[in-house]
């Protein structure tokens, strides 16, 4: 079994349970950046845009009164319905409370007809948690299309009737190459039996990535940048 493999069922395997967070830099990084945004903004319909494998319904699910879930193709046999987010997402407007949508961006091939699509949907008030990439590794191929800086990002987000209410630059350089370690190390130790083999060297890799991209105040190297937005 090769490399790619055996990092795919390490991912399989704990998809959707805590572990999932523990077994990669990158993976422990956006639990630890997104989950507080998540807590703060998540209530109502809760829409879970580009949901694939469902790996933020257990997240999700507890904070929203109606949870709904839908990706252009079918991942998970729980996908509420299949859409695409680039302008025909099957629900009225001004319907859904807050959108989660998190490495999504990237994989549409015209990504700035999504916000005004999610704009469409969100009610007054209401919030959409955003993470793209930045500085990122090709991931996803062939389709991944897009990397975007957080001008970009506000640039769409305004253009679609949408205001940035936060804004946190996500991981760093250091972090990046930590994940291209922890990755290895997973693909060769992950074992369900054991699964300390992968997290407790992934967890000293993330902290020494954290301590090292706090140089970076700016975030000129950032792996991702997350958003909160709001319709008002």
């Amino acid at each position: 079994m090769n490399f790619k493999s055996r990092w795919h069922n390490a991912c399989s395997d704990t998809i959707g349970t805590d572990m999932f967070w523990r077994i990669a830099v990158d993976h422990r990084s956006l639990a630890d950046e997104l989950l507080p945004l998540i807590q703060t903004y998540t209530r109502g319909i809760v829409l879970d845009a580009g949901a694939g494998r469902m790996a933020w319904r257990s997240s999700l699910r507890p904070l929203a009164t109606e949870y709904l879930s839908t990706d252009y193709i079918v991942e998970h046999t729980d996908l509420t319905f299949c859409a695409d987010l680039q302008g025909a997402v099957p629900l009225p407007d001004k319907s859904v409370d807050t959108i989660f949508c998190c490495s999504v961006l990237e994989h549409t091939p015209e990504p700035w007809r999504v916000l005004p699509e999610l704009h469409r949907i969100l009610r007054p008030g209401g919030h959409i948690i955003l993470s793209v990439p930045f500085m990122y590794y090709l991931h996803g191929w062939p389709h991944d299309y897009f990397r975007f800086t957080r001008f970009g990002l506000t640039r769409l987000a305004e253009q679609a009737g949408l205001r940035v209410v936060r804004q946190i630059n996500g991981g760093g350089f250091v972090r990046m190459a930590c994940q291209t370690v922890s990755m290895a190390v997973t693909a060769m130790m992950w074992t369900p039996s054991a699964p300390w083999l992968s997290t407790i060297p992934t967890s000293l890799l993330y902290r020494v990535g954290r301590l090292f991209d706090r140089l970076d105040r700016n975030g000129l190297f950032s792996q991702n940048i997350h958003v909160v937005l709001t319709r008002d």
